[in-house]
């Protein structure tokens, strides 16, 4: 309730346990400001597009947005029938890893790159799934035997043919490489049970004819000096062909190829709903390219709890922001680029990286006689 005026005539308000404070009550224009800036980091719009010429009083008037908190996700501990989980590398040295249903996004967790720690952060706050699928990245698998042990895998069939492309390219010199691809070509196409098992019997089909061209070696002494390969005294003469044929023939062995056709109903076999989100990710760093480092996770942040299945509205995130005293937003540390090696000795550093007065390299702010 109102409680008066101080002296420099701002609004006093009282709270019902008695504390008096100024500056306590969200009106009308903070909730227009903060659904405003909500907006604008999920859009593509400019700051000038978005303001005209008042750009800067529009920052100005936003500045208080981009300490308020993202609201904790809720933990219902519901068990999903598919689960996608991706990592994204970003600017500043920062890679998010996200887990997202057919609908929406679950949870997301910020590191510096992909690996089992990363993943086995973001697993555990979302309960094991029937299925999950993933492009294969090494520190996902291992995470997933680790805490979802129970928990079908599902490869991603894009990913596996384009690690193939990769070794074979799109024209194979061999018989053996254009009988793989065409293998690998077919796999995007099945849709049954039955034509699976027809495509396993064709990869035995090509293990047992190709078999001695993949067991082909090639020694070290029978090849000119510049041609052989450190230390080694022999290796696979057709070393991509036999790459994919071994990828392909542990796939089937670790029974992770097919696994969406014995569900029902049949569930997605790429990662492809994580993959449009990250280009989405990827798109809205361009067009709000230049921002710091800490705006540019907040933003990205606030991106992603939009798409959860239960973002609260700005009226709410606002009155709980309120209610818990404003705290402020917790800020991921900077990672450091560069170590300092200089030891400790005692003696003042002549000759550093640091910026000095004396040396007139301070940040310089302010007006620069631009008419804009």
């Amino acid at each position: 309730m109102k409680n008066g005026v101080t002296s420099s005539g701002r609004q006093r308000w009282r709270c019902r346990c008695g504390a008096s404070q100024t500056n306590r009550k969200h009106g009308k224009t903070r909730i227009a400001q903060f659904t405003q800036f909500q907006s604008y980091l999920a859009g593509k719009y400019s700051q000038r597009e978005i303001a005209g010429n008042t750009a800067r009083t529009l920052r100005r008037s936003w500045a208080w947005c981009w300490t308020v908190p993202i609201p904790p996700l809720d933990v219902t501990g519901e068990v999903y029938e598919q689960v996608f989980i991706d990592g994204i590398y970003l600017a500043y040295g920062w890679c998010l890893i996200i887990a997202r249903n057919s609908e929406h996004v679950i949870s997301w967790q910020w590191c510096t790159r992909e690996n089992t720690a990363s993943y086995q952060a973001l697993l555990t706050t979302i309960a094991p799934p029937d299925v999950v699928t993933t492009d294969g990245d090494a520190g996902a698998l291992r995470a997933i035997k680790d805490l979802w042990p129970d928990t079908k895998v599902q490869r991603c069939l894009l990913h596996v043919h384009r690690n193939n492309i990769r070794d074979l390219t799109r024209h194979p010199a061999t018989e053996a490489g254009k009988a793989l691809l065409g293998l690998s070509k077919k796999l995007l196409s099945i849709t049954t049970l039955t034509q699976a098992a027809a495509w396993e019997k064709l990869l035995i089909e090509t293990h047992t004819h190709y078999e001695a061209f993949l067991k082909e070696r090639t020694y070290a002494r029978d090849v000119p000096r510049t041609q052989r390969r450190g230390n080694k005294t022999w290796w696979y003469t057709h070393e991509r062909d036999r790459r994919v044929h071994m990828r392909l023939a542990h796939l089937v062995r670790e029974n992770v190829l097919f696994t969406y056709l014995g569900t029902n109903p049949v569930s997605e076999r790429t990662t492809n709903p994580i993959e449009s989100l990250n280009a989405r990710i990827r798109s809205l760093t361009n067009q709000h390219r230049g921002l710091s480092e800490t705006h540019m996770l907040t933003m990205i942040d606030w991106y992603l709890y939009t798409l959860t299945e239960n973002p609260r509205p700005a009226t709410q995130i606002l009155t709980n922001w309120n209610q818990e005293g404003q705290p402020v937003k917790t800020l991921i540390p900077t990672k450091r680029r560069v170590t300092n090696t200089h030891q400790d000795t005692g003696i003042p550093v002549h000759y550093d990286t640091a910026l000095t007065a004396e040396e007139g390299l301070w940040t310089r702010k302010g007006w620069a006689g631009r008419s804009q």
